[in-house]
């Protein structure tokens, strides 16, 4: 990755053609709700997640953007077929106790297309860039006191080089795994449309088919009414969702990639300065301890800080009640490793975080095996308690395992993927590489001078370990 801070215009310059809903195609005849359960609640008080997904056209392609505009509009319609409360909003009537997802015939998504001629090969290269360029790509999710649209979407023309679907979702209706598993959806439906050129409904391969199955989500400690009550979800227009960060225009955004190779150096360097092997030393593991010690290094944080290490757990895989990998809606929840900066700072640094979180996955293993997620989430927020003040939060948004760079609608895959709703104060974003050779990219976001320091941190740390 380049370390010059390469330049946009400031408001690069964006044509609104059109602003449409999209519904379902079919459209069902009937209402379809949903309960909220645990895991959506504990997203309450979360800011909406946005992404961006940017795609290279061929010269050819670019020639017929208008019928893949068309294409994208109706598979989109046909995925939310699949998808119902995608379509639909959290609402919260009068009459009822707790809020919940709610589909009624006639909803859809709201849909903006748009043009620019912004520099595409810009914004989706891993360049150091200004953090606020890429924001205009992703539309607005409005919000009342009684109701909240689960989606919006937007999809941007470059005329010269492709397009960009810019995605904003409701934390409170699906994680990352379920709007990940959307876009796959839509993607197999617009292209299995594009190659045999039939207008019927197409069908969805099992493992992109959602579960909606919330039977099995038993809470019998009763922490839905806790997480109610802590929340105080009874305030007037909690629906109205947390507001997005301001993030301050000087701030600087890239993507740094560690190949296998890197990753392996780094596991190597882990088990050489570690006092005991972890048991486990996951992709993720390894990427997280890398990135949080560069990140303290680079910010400069006082050594007697408290820094809480934050990652999500996918219960999914490790609940079989659950419904499996295609269970719709939150099925992660936040875990967090404790240490002081000056533990971060040391040799030792890595290996300290990557045999914290090698501990914490092991008990979180044991606790999904017996059932007793409930337990240690009540556990882990006594934990939480007792650990404050936290001076600072350095938490990784999304996983390698997601498989973003798989979402192909027919013109090929994307060529950057970026989350933008992270933040310079300690959310940065994981993926798997692009380039599929099981590396990872980090996406990250700092002020200047401490993006230069991390920099300089990352490719020390990476290159200059030699056995």
């Amino acid at each position: 990755m380049q370390q010059e801070h390469m330049e946009l215009p400031k408001k690069p310059w964006l044509e609104i053609l059109e602003q449409c809903k999209i519904g379902p195609s079919p459209s069902p005849p009937t209402p379809f709700s949903l309960p909220l359960t645990l895991f959506d609640l504990s997203f309450f008080s979360a800011p909406p997640t946005q992404h961006i997904l940017f795609y290279s056209l061929s010269p050819h392609q670019l020639l017929h953007l208008d019928s893949i505009l068309l294409n994208l509009k109706h598979s989109l319609s046909h995925a939310l077929s699949h998808f119902l409360p995608l379509a639909g909003s959290l609402v919260w009537p009068p009459q009822s106790p707790d809020p919940f997802i709610l589909y009624n015939p006639g909803d859809s998504v709201s849909l903006t297309i748009a043009k620019t001629h912004a520099d595409f090969h810009l914004l989706s290269s891993n360049h150091a860039r200004k953090a606020t360029e890429s924001h205009f790509l992703v539309p607005q999710l409005p919000t009342s006191d009684t109701i909240a649209p689960a989606m919006s979407l937007q999809i941007t023309l470059f005329p010269k080089s492709g397009f960009c679907i810019g995605i904003i979702t409701n934390h409170v209706v699906s994680d990352a795994k379920t709007s990940t598993m959307f876009l796959k959806s839509w993607a197999s439906i617009c292209s299995t449309l594009n190659n045999t050129n039939n207008k019927n409904p197409p069908t969805l391969p099992s493992e992109l088919t959602p579960c909606f199955d919330r039977t099995s989500a038993t809470d019998p400690n009763g922490l839905h009414t806790i997480y109610v009550k802590s929340f105080e979800i009874f305030v007037p227009k909690l629906l109205g969702l947390a507001p997005k960060e301001v993030i301050s225009d000087d701030v600087v955004y890239a993507t740094f990639e560690l190949t296998c190779i890197d990753i392996e150096k780094v596991r190597r360097r882990v088990v050489a300065t570690s006092s005991s092997t972890p048991r486990r030393l996951t992709t993720l593991m390894l990427a997280f301890s890398l990135a949080s010690t560069c990140i303290v290094k680079a910010q400069r944080i006082a050594p007697e800080c408290k820094i809480g290490l934050i990652f999500l757990v996918d219960w999914r895989a490790r609940m079989d009640m659950l419904g499996g990998l295609n269970y719709f809606g939150n099925c992660v929840s936040a875990y967090g490793v404790f240490a002081e900066a000056r533990e971060l700072e040391e040799e030792n640094g890595m290996a300290m975080i990557s045999n914290k979180i090698s501990e914490e996955i092991e008990e979180i293993e044991k606790n999904g095996k017996e059932n007793k997620i409930v337990e240690m989430l009540e556990a882990i927020s006594e934990r939480w308690r007792k650990e404050m003040p936290i001076d600072k939060l350095i938490i990784v948004a999304g996983s390698p395992r997601l498989g973003v760079y798989d979402i192909d609608f027919g013109w090929g895959r994307s060529k950057k993927v970026e989350q933008v709703s992270i933040s310079p104060n300690g959310v940065f974003s994981m993926a798997e590489s692009r380039n599929g050779d099981g590396g990872v990219e980090l996406g990250i976001a700092l002020p200047p001078q401490a993006m230069d320091k991390f920099c300089s941190l990352f490719s020390e740390t990476v290159k200059g370990y030699v056995d």
